[in-house]
């Protein structure tokens, strides 16, 4: 007996969709080269006792086992994937704008993901271009897009994301430079001796007049300022 590739478990409609597993036994098919004529039997032992037994009784007085794979899937898409409304569908993907906190690239994958019932056929990148442009929270993106001749959706999906990357980046650095470089606190120096004044206490020259001179430690010429507390000026800390 042959060793298959994978393994295949029963429906289980909580985990995942029937067009999914549907999908996932078409692949778990050709991986093991199953061939047609066994393909049904294949897929009636494992869709579980759950799904055989709806199918029992939906295709009565008809055997399961007399149909076809094409058959057995179509009946049960009745019960597991009725179609949706288009119109409902197109409903949903027109009103999904961009929520808070959403990435560029997650907020695509949602677009996406809602045009799988939307039947749009050739025109499914334009409308997808038009629903990223006019859903997108950021206004300088969009403005940047409408600047933009020949804006395709590929080339808007580049656009965003590369703006939404440089935004991310000028923040963090905004962050670091507030971090690494704080504010200087402002205190008092004298102007005639290199001495910082802590708080109203004042320094060696309080209440003595200087004339005007060059000062020691920045041969600079200053004219004194008078003061209770001596000669001094705000400089950082």
């Amino acid at each position: 007996m042959a060793v298959l590739t994978g393994s295949f478990g029963p429906f289980d409609e909580s985990v995942e969709t029937w067009e999914a597993y549907t999908e996932r036994f078409d692949f778990f098919v050709a991986a093991n080269s199953i061939k047609d004529e066994v393909k049904v039997v294949t897929f009636l032992s494992v869709m579980g006792a759950k799904v055989f037994s709806l199918l029992r009784s939906l295709v009565q007085p008809e055997k399961p086992g007399n149909m076809s794979y094409t058959d057995v899937v179509k009946v049960l898409d009745s019960r597991y994937s009725p179609k949706p409304l288009q119109i409902a569908e197109r409903f949903r993907f027109h009103k999904q704008n961009q929520e808070e906190g959403e990435t560029i690239a997650q907020y695509v994958a949602v677009l996406k993901r809602l045009t799988e019932h939307c039947d749009f056929k050739d025109n499914l990148d334009d409308a997808l271009h038009d629903q990223l442009v006019c859903g997108l929270r950021s206004e300088v993106i969009q403005k940047r897009f409408l600047t933009e001749a020949d804006l395709t959706l590929k080339k808007a999906i580049e656009i965003a994301l590369s703006m939404e990357l440089v935004a991310k980046a000028a923040q963090q650095l905004g962050v670091s430079a507030r971090v690494v470089c704080p504010t200087g606190t402002k205190r008092q120096m004298c102007l005639y001796c290199p001495i910082k004044a802590e708080g109203n206490y004042g320094c060696p020259c309080s209440r003595e007049c200087q004339p005007a001179q060059v000062i020691p430690w920045s041969s600079e010429l200053l004219w004194p300022i008078h003061t209770p507390v001596g000669y001094l000026t705000e400089t950082n800390a």
